[in-house]
């Protein structure tokens, strides 16, 4: 959200599910009037609320996740209700936060039971299996899957990932960075980019 306030001419609203997180992004914003925030538990909120929520924006941006404590409802449904809630409001593009490889089955039965989230990964899988197959036509999507996430400043560059290498880690920072990068970059719209730290400016990277 920070980004955004930094980008002259950005709105946006946060849809929270807590009083907690709500009061974080006010302090991240220093309370801009640019920022508003809203209310919503995916595990119970219905379509026609998201819907109410997402009407009247120019896009969507999916960072969903229950922290492994609701998968099914929160990181799957959840997040599927927020796909039918954008077609219904009319808003094409859309922009999912995955996780890295979450398409490839044999690194999550592989490295995600070694670190015991298999089951976070399967989530993702379905999540972004569903986005591709049955909104194609109906949505602009961009999947972003960054690496392990971590604290911190961003460092401002990254390095686009392929089937087999190492996973490494991303500031949470830089997928920010790259999420308002690709948001109005066409070329991505129906595509997936996994990425971790790396040595190339962000506003350099072909997507």
């Amino acid at each position: 959200m920070k980004h955004i306030v930094a980008r002259s001419g950005l709105q946006a609203t946060a849809i929270v599910r807590s009083k907690v997180q709500a009061e974080h992004i006010s302090q991240l914003t220093g309370n801009s009037e640019r920022v508003g925030i809203d209310f919503a538990d995916l595990a119970d909120t219905s379509v026609g609320e998201l819907h109410d929520q997402i009407k009247g924006h120019d896009a969507v941006i999916v960072t969903a996740g229950s922290g492994g404590k609701d998968l099914l409802r929160v990181d799957l449904d959840g997040v599927v209700k927020i796909f039918e809630g954008a077609v219904e409001a009319g808003v094409r593009r859309l922009v999912l936060v995955s996780a890295i490889f979450a398409d490839d089955r044999a690194f999550i039965s592989k490295q995600g039971r070694k670190i015991g989230l298999e089951n976070y990964y399967l989530a993702k899988y379905y999540a972004d299996r569903i986005l591709r197959n049955e909104f194609k036509s109906k949505l602009d999507f961009t999947i972003l899957q960054p690496s392990a996430l971590a604290d911190g400043a961003g460092t401002g560059k990254i390095r686009l990932l392929s089937s087999g290498d190492e996973v490494g880690s991303v500031k949470r920072d830089d997928v920010a960075h790259v999420i308002l990068e690709v948001l109005d970059q066409k070329d991505t719209f129906g595509k997936s980019y996994g990425f971790s730290e790396g040595e190339t400016h962000i506003d350099s990277v072909k997507w």
